[in-house]
């Protein structure tokens, strides 16, 4: 490594390669953590945190044997245009400096007490990541330039890991959990009491929900010739009826289920009408006769999580 005996970051952590970088570019807060100088080897925060201000810290080991003195200076550079020094965007603190000091005792560890900040905006694409530059100056030891050969990300991390005073990091995508989308569910009983096979109407209409939500509904018993009745997960529209007519057998007792799902609000509420009907003839033989419809639910449900209100 060049410029030996005085300041020294590293490439990546003692313990081994690492996809994000060198652990002594560090993403913390307002002040500076004691445990950045106490406790070298270990690597403290990579994660950005986009759309929002994030401070940043480097920390520099002294490789001379008495008091070293330098500044840090920080850039942010999206992937792609690493090998464009031109690209580099310097960091500045919350008072305007480009260059915090760093002060450390020889063969100690020192860092900057002053965070630079960065402010990225919206979260980057995972094969386009910003980058963070640390690089330690003094008036021995000049801004490093780089070298013609260093024409793309796989070079710069080639050339950089020759360099002392050069550290870059890969600022990670924070961990987001998939939230999981509440479900609503209504039931109730249908009790049919019929002799004889009869036919059974069922509809459901959303009179009022937020666009993107869904339906389901579904007897846990079968028609007469074993089909279940009902819809699978449909994505509802507003005032539009699904419905089913079937035969079901003597004695038809089934429990009736409905589901709502929201499209992403999980406070969404929607409300739907339900209705649950036979109809038998009541026709002579020769003759149609009238058709006797015996409506069993007719409700109106309101499904979804109730926003808490302020009394």
């Amino acid at each position: 490594m060049s410029d030996t005996a005085w300041f020294e970051l590293r490439p990546q952590p003692a313990s081994g390669p690492s996809k994000s970088g060198s652990p002594d570019v560090i993403l913390g807060g307002l002040k500076p953590d004691p445990r950045y100088t106490a406790d070298y080897d270990d690597s403290f925060n990579a994660t950005g945190n986009f759309g929002a201000t994030n401070y940043v810290y480097v920390r520099a080991k002294n490789a001379a044997a008495d008091q070293s003195i330098g500044t840090v200076m920080v850039y942010a550079v999206r992937h792609d245009s690493v090998q464009n020094q031109a690209a580099w965007v310097g960091l500045k603190t919350a008072d305007g400096s480009s260059s915090p000091t760093v002060v450390a005792d020889g063969g100690e560890v020192g860092v900057n007490r002053t965070p630079l900040v960065w402010n990225p905006g919206v979260a980057p694409p995972p094969s386009a990541p910003w980058l963070l530059i640390a690089e330690v100056v003094g008036d021995d030891y000049p801004q490093v330039k780089l070298p013609m050969t260093v024409t793309d990300f796989a070079s710069f991390e080639s050339w950089a890991a020759d360099q002392s005073r050069i550290a870059c990091l890969v600022v990670q995508l924070p961990n987001v959990k998939p939230v999981a989308i509440p479900s609503f569910t209504w039931s109730r009983m249908v009790e049919l009491d019929n002799a004889d096979a009869i036919t059974l109407d069922v509809s459901v209409t959303c009179i009022s929900g937020s666009a993107g939500g869904s339906l389901a509904y579904r007897f846990d018993k079968n028609d007469s010739d074993d089909k279940p009745i009902g819809i699978g997960t449909t994505a509802y529209q507003v005032n539009a009826v699904y419905s089913q007519s079937r035969t079901v057998p003597a004695n038809f007792a089934s429990t009736l289920s409905l589901t709502y799902t929201p499209a992403a609000d999980e406070t969404a509420q929607a409300e739907f009408t339900v209705q649950v009907a036979s109809e038998t003839s009541d026709g002579d033989s020769g003759d149609l006769g009238d058709t006797t419809r015996t409506l069993f639910i007719n409700d109106t449900l309101n499904l979804g999580q109730t926003r808490g209100q302020l009394g």
